[in-house]
């Protein structure tokens, strides 16, 4: 007897992130993952991590997520945490994927779409009908990696990495601008051709992130109208900057007329301590806070709730958060990442520093408190990067060519 759940018409693609597809790990690749299922729904089949004590590993089984019953595929399991594995998720995650690709290879469908290197290095050992990747972010995530001894190993796996694209790869996507695309082929060695990798950027819901009122935001969420609030959201780790923003921070609280700004950091991760004992005298003070991770409804509340949005990020691809502050009418502040220009018009909504200098970060803040009508730029500005054209936009680039 054939299994339905092995063979089922309505699968288009088999959709493979190292995520369990709504809440871990924290960052762009689940958020992207999300809105993919969210537009897609059982039209594809998911190949993920299992956090759910009664989800099995090793097999095919039907998971609810968000009120829909997906075709699932788990490849392990992890307990959500903040500390430092020993053996990093990438290496753990290439080698599940790979013992159980026989098994995932049961289902009736040869299309794959992924975010994640490791799992295309997997996927390079079998043949495919079509394989989409998207790159989450042009930067080389091995020699900027936690592990020291990774580092170490960055050239390499870059250079390996665009090779099996240039093999494998029918459709190659990249939330990034592209002058970091073009960089990033140039460290390669020119290996691909620029014109290959098509800039696909992240994109945010309008039914969550939109503009609100500012004062009932801040009233559900026990803000005081007269503070000063800038907001920073994404994963605690270093790539994201958070010490320039700190140390900006303490340059306004020096000045008089800043005596209640308050810097808001959403998110979890490694670097939690940290950044608790980077400036003890701001956090002791409550200058400092730290959410942890909130439901994006929540977060929405907060960016409502802000009077500039800052990111400090060392490197980014098309940043997720910055979108999404975009999409709720925020002021914004950035280091000059990639896709920075896409969201941000000097002047108009916001500024780009493009040096590391907290003074002059510092500065750019206080130019954008008195920016006006940037709600209204924002509107006619965010909505390229709406969800809902997300469906069409892959169908047009890849699907129909399938």
């Amino acid at each position: 007897m054939i299994n339905p759940l092995l063979n089922s018409t309505s699968i288009k693609f088999i959709h493979m992130d190292p995520v369990n597809f709504q809440d871990f790990p924290v960052g762009g690749t689940l958020s992207f993952s999300r809105q993919m299922i969210s537009e897609f729904n059982v039209q594809a089949a998911l190949v993920g991590l299992i956090t759910d004590d009664g989800d099995p590993v090793g097999k095919w089984f039907h998971k609810e997520i968000n009120g829909i019953s997906f075709n699932y595929f788990g490849i392990g399991r992890y307990i959500k945490s903040e500390k430092k594995p020993f053996i990093p998720i990438r290496l753990q995650t290439f080698a599940q994927l790979l013992f159980y690709l026989p098994r995932i290879r049961k289902i009736n469908n040869r299309n794959v779409f992924t975010q994640s290197p490791q799992f295309l290095f997997a996927l390079n050992f079998f043949n495919w009908r079509s394989l989409c990747f998207c790159f989450a972010g042009t930067a080389n995530s091995v020699a900027i990696s936690r592990y020291r001894w990774l580092r170490n190993l960055g050239i390499i796996y870059e250079k390996i990495l665009f090779k099996i694209l240039k093999k494998k790869a029918d459709v190659i996507l990249a939330a990034a601008d592209q002058n970091s695309i073009s960089e990033a082929v140039r460290r390669t060695g020119n290996i691909l051709n620029p014109d290959k990798i098509i800039t696909f950027p992240t994109r945010f819901d309008p039914r969550i992130f939109s503009p609100a009122d500012k004062s009932l935001c801040r009233k559900e969420l026990n803000i005081n109208e007269e503070e000063i609030i800038l907001v920073a959201s994404g994963r605690l780790c270093w790539v994201k900057g958070w010490q320039l923003l700190i140390d900006a921070t303490m340059i306004l609280y020096s000045e008089n007329d800043f005596r209640k700004i308050k810097l808001v950091f959403i998110g979890e991760g490694e670097d939690k301590s940290s950044i608790e004992n980077y400036n003890r005298f701001l956090f002791d003070n409550k200058v400092i806070s730290l959410t942890g991770k909130l439901k994006q409804e929540v977060l929405s509340k907060y960016l409502n709730a802000a009077d500039v949005f800052v990111m400090g990020s060392h490197y980014e691809g098309w940043p997720t958060a910055l979108v999404e502050a975009l999409a709720c009418g925020c002021k914004l502040v950035s280091t000059n990442v990639s896709a920075a220009s896409e969201i941000i018009s000097e002047g108009i909504n916001g500024y780009i520093v493009s040096d590391r200098d907290p003074a002059n970060f510092a500065r750019m803040i206080k130019k954008a408190l008195d920016l006006k009508d940037v709600i209204k730029f924002s509107l006619n500005h965010r909505n390229r990067f709406s969800v809902e054209f997300l469906k069409n936009d892959l169908e047009k680039i890849w699907l129909s060519t399938i």
